[in-house]
């Protein structure tokens, strides 16, 4: 660290331990390390996880800014990235970084060329194969209908429920139970031609074959399956082309009576911008949920995540978690993580109690993110949701999709949030007062004439709350 970062971010760090207990002060904050700063923005590496970095600049990023404005009159944007990630701008450093990524890049798309997106490979086991399998999926009330569900595909193919659409928020499970199907069935079904893909992925891979003429060769690939997984096909939703090219795959793969397995974070008929023909189909199968588990449930995954990780935990411990955190599995994975990290480097192998855990989550549990930061997260959620990019809601564009999108936005950070008019207009953009009233009074107009515009924002809402 340069010497004089070195003693700008001494008294950074004095400042923050003025809010902060010494045992977050120790695991986190004290590893930090500047390694830019200019006029806008301060640079710190940490060497962790993207993960932990993940939850990092959730929940500490906007402290540290504070901290910087309180000790040194510096108003700045703090970033936290992982260590050997970012690099000065021209450095040798930089470019070596930039030189390894791009021969990453190529074996990557030679890697992509001769697997075709194929989930299981012919003589290749992806390294995540046995992660996702039925017996380590934890079943409970919120979920067996769309696990029963699941397991009768794998069970029978193409039969009753051809399609399968599962539904649900993310982090739930829902491609879990995707790659568990195909995993039962590439071992019962050796030589099935099982294609899993995004529907991101899939509508990438169209437009790529449009512009180089080459749509047969697409057409090929997806009607030759035995069975096709699409991961997220909310993002079609808008995209009439693509949704021109699914439908007549869907059809092609029907009528062959080979089997369709598709999930969402929606019900088919609460996707917006969604041809009529295709929801129909997505009906005309099984339609099954995955809502968020309850207590119960939440305690059963941390002791099943904890145990696959080696991370000893006691039941209180358990209990205490469960009953704090909201509902999110990729949540809990991370939460286990950060315990186990405290249990081996600070603890040393002692035992958490409730207290160190209280202490150590005290950022998630409390739900005390920085508001800013959970008003991106609604913009990404909708963005999501909608099919459309996350700056253009935070932009001017004025297409139909995207202006719904963003009042829709403007309305649940309104909601969750305890951000004034103005600063939600600083994210939006630099909207004014006017522009965001506006948009939180049409919101509100719509819900009360429509009602499954009111359930859809609603169950925006219920993931924030």
């Amino acid at each position: 660290m340069d010497s004089s970062y070195n003693k700008i971010w001494k008294i950074v760090l004095d400042s923050l331990s003025q809010i902060y207990s010494e045992v977050l002060m120790d695991l986190w904050l004290n590893r930090l390390e500047l390694v830019s700063i200019d006029d806008k923005n301060a640079i710190l590496v940490i060497d962790e996880n993207e993960d932990l970095i993940d939850i990092l600049n959730a929940n500490y990023s906007q402290k540290i800014s504070e901290a910087f404005a309180k000790a040194l009159s510096l108003n700045l944007n703090v970033k936290i990235y992982k260590k050997g990630k970012y690099f000065l701008r021209g450095s040798e450093e930089e470019k070596e970084y930039l030189r390894q990524q791009e021969e990453e890049k190529a074996k990557e798309a030679e890697k992509t060329e001769k697997t075709d997106e194929f989930y299981f490979d012919k003589g290749e086991q992806r390294s995540h194969e046995n992660e996702y399998t039925f017996e380590n999926f934890i079943v409970g009330s919120s979920n067996k209908f769309a696990y029963a569900a699941s397991v009768a595909v794998a069970n029978h193919p193409a039969s009753e429920n051809n399609p399968l659409f599962i539904y649900g928020a993310s982090g739930l499970g829902k491609t879990h139970l995707m790659r568990a199907i195909a995993h039962d069935v590439s071992k019962r079904y050796p030589d099935f031609n099982i294609i899993f893909v995004s529907a991101e992925n899939f509508t990438n891979e169209f437009l790529d074959c449009l512009v180089k003429k080459s749509t047969a060769k697409f057409k090929e690939k997806y009607r030759a399956a035995d069975m096709l997984f699409v991961d997220d096909i909310q993002f079609i939703a808008g995209k009439e082309s693509t949704q021109e090219e699914f439908f007549h795959t869907f059809n092609a793969l029907y009528d062959a009576h080979k089997q369709i397995v598709l999930t969402s974070d929606r019900p088919p008929r609460e996707l917006q911008n969604l041809e009529e023909r295709l929801v129909s189909r997505f009906e005309g199968g099984m339609v099954a949920d995955v809502q968020p588990p309850d207590t119960e449930l939440r305690i059963a995954i941390f002791k099943s995540k904890a145990m696959a990780m080696n991370v000893d935990l006691s039941n209180d411990v358990l209990t205490y978690i469960a009953e704090n955190t909201k509902s999110n599995v990729r949540q809990i994975e991370g939460i286990i993580k950060k315990l186990g990290a405290y249990k081996t480097v600070l603890n040393k192998g002692k035992d958490i109690t409730v207290d160190d855990a209280r202490t150590l989550l005290s950022g998630i549990i409390s739900g005390a993110e920085p508001p800013e930061a959970t008003a991106e997260k609604v913009i990404a959620n909708v963005a999501n949701r909608y099919g459309v990019p996350a700056d253009d809601i935070k932009g001017t564009r004025r297409s139909k999709e995207i202006v719904t999108a963003r009042q829709i936005a403007i309305y649940v950070v309104n909601h969750v949030t305890n951000l004034t008019l103005k600063n939600i207009g600083n994210i939006f953009g630099g909207k004014d007062h006017s522009t965001i009233l506006y948009s939180i009074q049409s919101v509100s107009d719509q819900m009360k004439k429509d009602i499954s515009f009111e359930h859809e924002v609603n169950e925006i809402i219920k993931e924030f709350q």
